[in-house]
């Protein structure tokens, strides 16, 4: 066994006596793990200098205990050092004019969504296609073969994160090149139509980038708000995508082995992003969220209850 395997086996052992509701003994294995030096083998570190699946296995033993202070430390601190990524967030005075101008752009009337894979497309896909037909909108998903055919599967983080299995990495990096390329509305698949009524253009100011904010704060280094980027709203050739698709590779050097939310995924877009201005999206945008692999009625019972609430456009949603 190597020592990254025995490590893994370790936190396994952890995990077990967790769930068994052992807690003293699980953080009692958890404690030599963090006391090894050998312990990088694990991976890249987080802020607190911990390999970041031993910081994950705190984190997730807080939440069993239901302590609110152990949580809301490791899941604030569950970032590598800020300064790994920082210089990506770092414009010139003439950069930034730049990112000022895009600011001032439209954002065409488009809704892109991207779905590779084997698996069956998502409901909501279709759900969208109808919505941006009702409200003037165009609609577009990317497939593999929209990808190859605009020439966007050649990025080399791209590939490689295909080729690993990582669907969510891959797809991280393809929003941002069509983004780049078209603007318009970039949406993940696990977001369902909560109001047929409301446009996006009556919710959101469609100028400029727009993004969602995650509901859990993480130590950025330049503050704690972190963007999601499975809704991004922004006009053609903004600078954020182009610095993003240009730092991918470094990203990926530096922080190897790291999970996609880190390298291509969120981390990253809100340490480019926060190198400029950009809108937030309001909280009430999100009507709210049923349980993985609901059933659509769920949904749409949810979708009854926000157009009776007068509630916010999106549900989060994931049938797969």
């Amino acid at each position: 066994m190597t020592s990254r395997e025995s490590f893994k086996a370790r936190l396994k052992q952890a995990e077990q006596l967790r769930e068994a509701g052992r807690f003293d003994e699980a953080l009692h294995v958890l404690d030599a793990v963090e006391a090894d030096p050998g312990n990088q083998a694990l991976g890249p570190l987080t802020i607190l200098g911990l390999p970041r699946k031993l910081h994950s296995a705190y984190l997730k033993i807080a939440k069993r205990q239901n302590d609110p202070i152990r949580r809301i430390g490791y899941q604030h601190t569950l970032v590598p050092p800020p300064e790994l990524l920082a210089r990506y967030g770092k414009f010139s005075s003439t950069e930034r004019a730049a990112l000022a101008e895009a600011g001032r752009q439209p954002v065409p009337r488009i809704i892109h969504q991207v779905w590779i894979g084997a698996a069956d497309v998502p409901t909501a896909t279709r759900a969208w296609t109808e919505y941006a037909a009702r409200h003037g909108y165009e609609y577009r998903l990317w497939r593999e073969a929209d990808l190859a055919a605009a020439g966007m599967d050649r990025d080399p983080v791209f590939a490689a994160m295909r080729e690993a299995g990582d669907l969510p990495g891959a797809v991280d990096v393809v929003r941002y090149a069509i983004l780049d390329r078209f603007g318009g509305i970039y949406l993940d698949c696990d977001w369902y139509p909560a109001r047929r009524d409301v446009a996006f253009h009556d919710v959101m100011p469609l100028i400029g980038l727009t993004a969602l904010a995650e509901k859990t704060p993480r130590d950025m280094g330049s503050g704690s708000l972190l963007l999601t980027n499975s809704l991004i709203a922004a006009p053609p050739g903004h600078p954020v995508f182009r610095r993003i698709l240009d730092a991918l590779p470094g990203a990926a050097a530096a922080l190897p082995d790291a999970p996609a939310w880190w390298a291509t995924g969120p981390l990253l877009f809100t340490v480019v992003c926060r190198g400029g201005a950009v809108t937030i999206a309001d909280a009430a945008l999100v009507a709210g969220e049923v349980a993985r692999r609901a059933p659509i009625e769920d949904v749409v019972e949810l979708c009854e209850k926000a157009g009776q609430e007068g509630g916010g456009l999106l549900i989060a949603w994931k049938p797969w």
